[in-house]
């Protein structure tokens, strides 16, 4: 279990790797994006970007998902109170394999909460170029390490998995 107290500045984690496919572009653009160069190969073609390109919007859901199973899954996160420079530096086509990436800039206790602790980590997918695709700076809140002493320690509960913003 990770906690607070775990992350350090500087840290980097690679979160691992998601393909990219034709099918959840079309997918997530005729569901939330359906502009033309994310659901029509055709029209797409003709677009600015020469075919067929990933929502901004799927390309966050992407990061967050690798975010989830490589590291909150595992983690005592409680949310996040938000964003900081979110950015799609360049289309996502599909075929691309990209990597996410998170290394913490920085964490600060809460303010209200002496249970809790923000880390702001910069938040990455990486094309197989080396070529970041999308990058955000993230507030995420994470539980402080449970004392060590078992008669403080609440009774066998585990940290539920943070499975985004509240």
């Amino acid at each position: 279990m990770r906690y607070f107290d775990d992350f350090r500045t500087g840290d980097v984690h690679e979160l691992g790797t998601v393909t990219v496919t034709e099918e959840d572009v079309l997918d997530f653009g005729r569901r939330f994006d359906p502009q033309p160069f994310h659901i029509d190969p055709d029209r797409a073609a003709q677009s600015p970007f020469q075919g067929l390109v990933a929502s901004g919007w799927h390309t966050a859901s992407l990061f967050m998902r690798r975010y989830v199973d490589g590291l909150l899954a595992y983690s005592a996160c409680e949310g996040s109170p938000g964003v900081d420079e979110l950015r799609f530096h360049r289309p996502v086509h599909p075929g691309e394999v990209l990597t996410a990436r998170f290394e913490v800039l920085g964490k600060r206790p809460s303010l209200g909460n002496r249970a809790t602790g923000i880390v702001q980590p910069r938040c990455q997918l990486v094309a197989e170029d080396g070529t970041v695709v999308f990058s955000m700076i993230l507030h995420s809140i994470f539980r402080r390490r449970p004392a060590a002493s078992p008669a403080s320690m609440p009774a066998a509960q585990d940290p539920v998995p943070c499975a985004g913003s509240r």
